[in-house]
Parts: C-alpha cells; sequence; structure tokens
C-alpha cells in the first residue's frame, strides 16, 4: 500500500511538473511576440483557432491527437510534447529519490523541493535565451519568489545574500552601460542583468564572485570555439544566460571546494 501511495505521489509530482512546462512554453512563446501570457485561451499556431481544454492537457493530449491539430490537422511542434515528457520523468525520478535514498532525510524536504523548482525554472531561462535571445520577466519573478523563500527556510545569512546582489547588480549595470557606450550598442542584455539578482541571492557571497568570473570564462571559450567553427562572425549576438546559469550551478555544488582550491595555490 505505502509503494503505490509513493508512487501515486511520484506521478502527481511528474504531471504538475508537465503541466509546468505546458505554461512556461506559452511564456516563452508570448514573451517572443511582446503578447500577454495571462489573457485569452491557447490558439493554433498555423490556423489560429482556439484550442478546447481538452486538447491542451499536457502529454496526454498530444498522444490523443496523434500531434496534430484538431482543426486545421497541421502538426504541432514536437518540441512541446518532449519538454513536457522531460519535465515529467524528471518530477517522477526526483520524487522516487526523495523517498528512496537514506541520505537525503537529513535536509529538509521542502528545501530540496524549493532548490529543484529553482533549477527548473532556470532550465527555461536557459532554453529561452538559447531559443530566442531572451529571459522572460516573469521568470525572474518567479525565481526571486522562490529563492526568498528558500532564504527564509535555511536561516542563510541576509547581509551576505544582499551583499551578493550589491556587487553583482553594481558591476553588471556598470558592465551594462560601459559596453554601450564603447560598443555604441546593446552588449549586454538588461534579461542577464535582472537575472543575476535571484541568482546573487541564491549564492550568497563569496560564491557570487566565482560565478560571474567563471560565466565569463566560460562564454569567451565559447565564443571563440563559434567563430573558429564559422558558427558565429564577429559582432554578432550569443544567448549569455546559459553560461551565467551553468556557472552559478558550478558555484552552487562546487564553489566551496573551488575557492578553497583557489586560494591554497596563492598561498
Amino acid at each position: 500500500m505505502l509503494l503505490l501511495l509513493e508512487l501515486f505521489l511520484a506521478l502527481c509530482f511528474g504531471f504538475f511538473l508537465s503541466t509546468l512546462t505546458s505554461f512556461f512554453n506559452v511564456v516563452i512563446f508570448r514573451t517572443t511576440r511582446e503578447e500577454s501570457f495571462t489573457k485569452g485561451r491557447s490558439k493554433c499556431e498555423h490556423c489560429h483557432q482556439q484550442i478546447n481544454w481538452y486538447d491542451n492537457i499536457p502529454l496526454f493530449s498530444f498522444l490523443i491527437l496523434k500531434g496534430h491539430c484538431r482543426f486545421c490537422h497541421k502538426k504541432i511542434k514536437l518540441i512541446y510534447f518532449l519538454t513536457e515528457l522531460v519535465a515529467f520523468i524528471l518530477g517522477f525520478a526526483f520524487t522516487l529519490a526523495l523517498i528512496a535514498l537514506p541520505w537525503l532525510s537529513s535536509f529538509s524536504p521542502w528545501l530540496l523541493v524549493l532548490y529543484f523548482l529553482i533549477f527548473f525554472v532556470l532550465l527555461f531561462a536557459l532554453l529561452a535565451d538559447l531559443q530566442y535571445l531572451i529571459v522572460p520577466d516573469f521568470f525572474i519573478v518567479l525565481l526571486s519568489i522562490l529563492v526568498l523563500v528558500v532564504q527564509v527556510l535555511s536561516k542563510q545569512s541576509w547581509l551576505l545574500s544582499l551583499l551578493a546582489v550589491l556587487f553583482s547588480s553594481t558591476f553588471f549595470v556598470g558592465l551594462y552601460f560601459l559596453a554601450n557606450k564603447i560598443l555604441k550598442k546593446e552588449a549586454l542584455g538588461l534579461g542577464d542583468v535582472k537575472l543575476m539578482i535571484p541568482i546573487a541571492f541564491l549564492l550568497s557571497w563569496p560564491k557570487i564572485v566565482l560565478s560571474i568570473f567563471l560565466a565569463f570564462i566560460i562564454g569567451g571559450f565559447f565564443a571563440m570555439l563559434m567563430l573558429l567553427i564559422k558558427r558565429k562572425k564577429l559582432g554578432q549576438a550569443l544567448p549569455f544566460a546559459p553560461f551565467l546559469i551553468l556557472s552559478a550551478l558550478i558555484s552552487f555544488f562546487f564553489g566551496e571546494a573551488i575557492w578553497h582550491w583557489y586560494w591554497g595555490l596563492l598561498f
């Protein structure tokens, strides 16, 4: 009986993440078109017919409709179904891991869920910037709320977190205006600047310093690689949020070890 309950909880959380993914896809799609994602029902991208609620159920509707619009019979983008499927698998696996792995019991389950949701939202911020060179404000607001809740529950130092936000904001705002003045064009998106606020609060001080340093190292290496293989030309826009997020994850999990290793080399 207990096993069935655990499987049910895993299925519920998996489906919740699939539903969240469906909504996030709408947020990204409408943000690119400068449309409100809070008003109006979803419509087919081809015939613009309003989609019925029963044709908008994550995973199931795509399978029932065999990947085609009910009205115009044009193909629905497979990426929507795949992202929902991956989200379901991640949610299902995460829930089972919380239940099955004994060493996780030493952590607060609510904190683990919140951290998981933060990384989940960061993943979609990364995908949005990779595809459309945007970071929707909705993701930044949602991240900020989740990070503040984590801050309250984990009882971390507010002073160090605020110091990290102040340092990050000053650095990126200064870099934004300096780059615009020198290059005469927007070299750093405001979305990247805003994204660093919840990231800085999450990482706190001094991990934020390491995160920023790694972002420019990884981003610079990737930019050089793209130029060498001629996938990008000099002056072309390159999404920076993926490097900010990747460096933040590295700093979150391995920041202390890297920090001690670095200072060990100097002294």
